[in-house]
């Protein structure tokens, strides 16, 4: 081997440092495709230089991008240590020099921390915190110290750098890994597979001393994906019998976003040159903009569409939206021609932009429904059942499978509700039994409609389609939790997941004085002793402050329960207020257990209410 062939294997070597082996491969076969080393070695360099800013790097250097799970937790223990030495520095330094410090090392390593409002930034600066914005302060320098509030982030971060880089290098497509990279995929499964053992092995228990693993109550809501499409398509179908009687009709938009924010072509897979580096989080951006600005000039006219929004991706991971709206006739041009204005405004005149960035399909009922149009994009997101292949020829499932990690990775939102009344009430309602109180038979008439999955029939008894929240009748319910045990009476209330409906369990009620206001000391047939609080969720995470000082006195804030960093009270869900009447659907206090391999039950201190 020669100088020069040894200084290329050399420097080859140093480049492709710490890249996970697929994109080395990806990386040499582009190499070795150039006529000379010269303009090869440029290339190398000029692409590892590229990744090296996606990982956070001002130089050249290259650090290791295969991350596994040992090393996320090394990595935040390390960065918590080096936050507390920052924070240990509190008395020789103001508390403003302290924050300051922390957030520059937090953003340093691309991470994001927990927001401040402007006023209780300038009082840090002067010095003049009140009790709540000195706790608030407090918690942000905690979470910093802390390595659990570190590990998910750098995951997160690790995971779309990862696929920052597959992007890069071009291995997002129909040809190579459609929708998201091999490698992404695999991290993404494999992290699936181990947060469903340890569902599995953690266990609820209740007052009662019934036990349920979280898988199976996992296998119960929405995060069922057979459940999830289920409900989605029953509220879409709502809409659609809605709009259907009070006349409305019925067009589906598709947007898609400029040229700049593809990588690749999709025939033939080749690089896009009008391609400025632009991740599926631009592109998401992008969108979200442009339906704002619609919004906004639709409010301008008067014209009040509602609906559902898809977000999916083509086979480069850049997204687009499907939208089905429901418009009253005489503005459904009106609508679409505001859609095309905005979809065009940024880089309208490149080719192809008239035809590609906005299309409209307008529905004829007489040919087909309106939820037909969009059933398929909700199966291809969630679970692909119901149809063959994908646009491009992949298998549904497998198609279905790498959108969901695409929309993981990204955390780009799926389906959204454009309008219409709130869907959580909807759940609360279908958790009860029937209602005999007579004075609440209108109650029981919606929570019937719940039950019967009538969507529509629900929406219109709810105030209607453009009826805003806080004017619906049934709201939600919540409360702070106390720091205090809680005492239960020895009454039984049955499996609520199983037997709730079957033993003519009867919801609570309690009166209180006014809707969205404190609702008082209320005590429930299980002998529950609570401090509620109805509104909206909002409104009631905004009302902390109501604690820390204007409401209540700091010897009665000390009675609720504070999150880990100290900066927010507790606030968990315990069900409905329907014009000033309670009705509390969520009775059990659930304590969980781990269960290890060998059978042993470890108690954990965490609380199902409030297990995300």
């Amino acid at each position: 081997m020669t100088r020069v062939e040894l200084d290329n294997a050399n420097f080859i070597v140093r480049r492709l440092y710490g890249l996970p082996q697929i994109h080395k491969n990806a990386l040499m076969h582009r190499y070795k495709r150039f006529s000379n080393h010269i303009e090869a070695n440029l290339y190398l360099l000029r692409t590892t230089t590229a990744i090296s800013k996606v990982l956070g790097h001002s130089s050249n250097r290259m650090s290791c991008v295969s991350v596994d799970d040992r090393d996320f937790k090394a990595m935040s223990k390390h960065h918590a240590r080096q936050c507390l030495k920052i924070s240990s520095r509190d008395n020789s330094q103001s508390l403003f020099k302290t924050y300051s410090a922390i957030l520059r090392y937090v953003t340093c390593y691309q991470i994001k921390q927990h927001p401040l409002t402007d006023t209780v930034l300038n009082n840090l600066e002067n010095d003049c915190l009140t009790d709540e914005e000195y706790s608030k302060v407090m918690g942000v320098i905690r979470r910093a110290c802390d390595e659990s509030w570190w590990k998910p982030k750098l995951r997160r971060l690790h995971n779309r750098q990862i696929e920052t880089i597959s992007r890069l290098l071009n291995q997002v497509n129909k040809h190579r890994g459609i929708y998201a990279s091999n490698i992404t995929v695999e991290n993404f499964m494999s992290q699936w597979k181990s947060s469903r053992e340890l569902l599995e092995n953690t266990l609820a228990t209740n007052e009662l001393d019934y036990s349920v693993s979280l898988a199976e109550l996992s296998d119960l809501n929405v995060s069922n994906p057979k459940i999830r499409k289920a409900e989605l398509m029953v509220r879409i179908r709502g809409f659609e019998d809605y709009a259907t009687k009070h006349g409305y009709s019925a067009v589906f938009l598709t947007m898609t976003t400029p040229s700049k924010y593809h990588r690749c072509f999709a025939k033939s897979g080749a690089e896009n040159p009008k391609w400025q580096g632009a991740t599926p989080l631009d592109g998401q951006d992008y969108l979200n903009r442009t339906f704002q600005r619609i919004r906004a000039s639709l409010n301008r006219d008067k014209i009040t569409p509602f609906g559902f929004r898809v977000a999916e991706p083509h086979h480069d991971g850049t997204p687009h939206w499907h939208l089905l709206l429901f418009v009253e006739t005489e503005q459904q041009q009106q609508l679409v021609e505001t859609f095309q204005e905005y979809c065009l405004q940024e880089d309208g005149d490149e080719k192809g932009a008239k035809e590609r960035r906005f299309k409209v399909e307008y529905i004829d009922p007489n040919k087909g429904s309106a939820t037909g149009y969009i059933a398929k994009y909700v199966a291809k997101g969630i679970d692909g059942e119901g149809i063959e292949h994908d646009l491009y020829g992949t298998e549904s499932v497998t198609a279905a499978t790498r959108i969901r990690v695409w929309a993981s990775c990204w955390g780009i939102r799926q389906f959204q509700q454009i309008g219409g009344v709130g869907v959580t009430p909807w759940r609360e309602l279908r958790r009860l039994s029937k209602i005999t109180d007579e004075s609440l038979e209108w109650v029981e008439e919606i929570r019937q409609a719940a039950d019967d999955s009538d969507w529509g029939r629900y929406t219109e008894l709810m105030g209607g389609v453009f009826c805003k929240r806080d004017d619906q009748l049934i709201r939600l319910l919540y409360q702070y939790k106390k720091q205090s045990n809680i005492r239960f009476d020895n009454q039984n209330f049955g499996n609520p997941y199983v037997d709730n409906k079957g033993v003519g369990h009867q919801p609570t009620f309690c009166s209180f004085s006014a809707a969205g206001k404190n609702a008082g000391d209320a005590t429930n047939a299980a002998g529950i002793s609570t401090q509620s609080i109805s509104g909206n969720p909002e409104i009631i995470r905004d009302s902390n402050s109501g604690i820390f000082g204007n409401s209540r006195n700091q010897a009665e804030a000390r009675n609720y329960k504070s999150n880990r960093y100290g900066d927010e009270f507790v606030v968990q869900l315990k069900g409905i207020v329907a014009l000033g009447v309670e009705i509390v659907t969520r009775v059990h206090e659930w304590t969980l257990s781990y269960s290890q391999a060998n059978g042993k039950i470890e108690p954990n201190r965490s609380n199902l209410e409030f297990c995300k």
